[in-house]
Parts: structure tokens; C-alpha cells; sequence
């Protein structure tokens, strides 16, 4: 919210939990997820952080919110890094579904690698 300049009041807020692990709150916004608010444990003394779920529209709505901005996703992973901090930042996960049901496979895992490397992306 706070990274793509969005207000919170836009946002349906619900208790939250994903697996094993219990947020305090979800935000949703169309097929944008956020979970958050993880408190302090003696077991996990940092928190649980924030988890962001998208769905394939969640993620156009992202790139659309951005493109508005003149940002990119990457934008948007350098911002989190300047908010939090390098040592407080990391992802654990990254899900990228690509609809490919070709015989041969119209990318490879190292061509998909290096277009991201590149930003050599865009969602639409």
C-alpha cells in the first residue's frame, strides 16, 4: 500500500493467517492480497513480515497502478529495498506462471531468466 502510494481506506481489511502462520491482518483489494502485521515471538523475533499474493489479474492491476507512475516492477522491488533496508528485505518466494501449453515451449527457464534480468517484461 505504502509502496504503490495507495490509501489503505481502499482496502478490505480481514484477520488473516496462510498456512502455519497467523497475520494479524489481511488487505484486500481486488485480486491484491496483502497479510501483515505479524507480531514479535521469542520463536520468530523479527515477525513474520508481509506476504503479497497476486493472481494474474491482481498482477495487471499492479502493472497498471505502476505504469500510471512511470514505474516498473523493478521500480517496485528497489522501493522495498529503500523502505526497509537490504537486511530487512528479502523474498522467500517468487511464483511466475507463464500459460504455455506449446509442444515446444515458447520460452526456456534461462530465457525467462535472463529477460527478467534485463526487465524485459511486461504485463497486459
Amino acid at each position: 500500500m505504502h509502496i504503490l502510494g495507495l490509501p489503505t481506506d481502499i482496502f478490505n481489511v480481514y484477520p488473516a493467517s496462510v498456512k502455519f502462520k497467523t497475520y494479524q491482518a489481511r488487505w484486500q483489494i481486488g485480486d491484491i492480497y496483502v497479510s501483515g502485521d505479524a507480531r514479535k515471538t521469542e520463536d520468530n523475533p523479527q515477525g513474520l513480515g508481509c506476504y503479497l499474493v497476486m493472481t494474474g489479474r491482481g498482477c495487471d492491476d499492479i502493472f497498471r497502478i505502476l505504469d500510471s507512475r512511470n514505474y516498473t516492477f523493478g521500480d517496485m522491488f528497489r522501493r522495498c529495498e529503500r523502505r526497509y533496508g537490504l537486511d530487512n528485505f528479502h523474498f522467500t518466494r517468487l511464483d511466475i506462471a507463464i500459460d504455455d501449453k506449446n509442444e515446444k515451449p515458447f520460452f526456456t527457464i534461462e530465457q525467462i531468466k535472463k529477460k527478467c534480468e534485463k526487465e524485459e517484461f511486461i504485463s497486459n
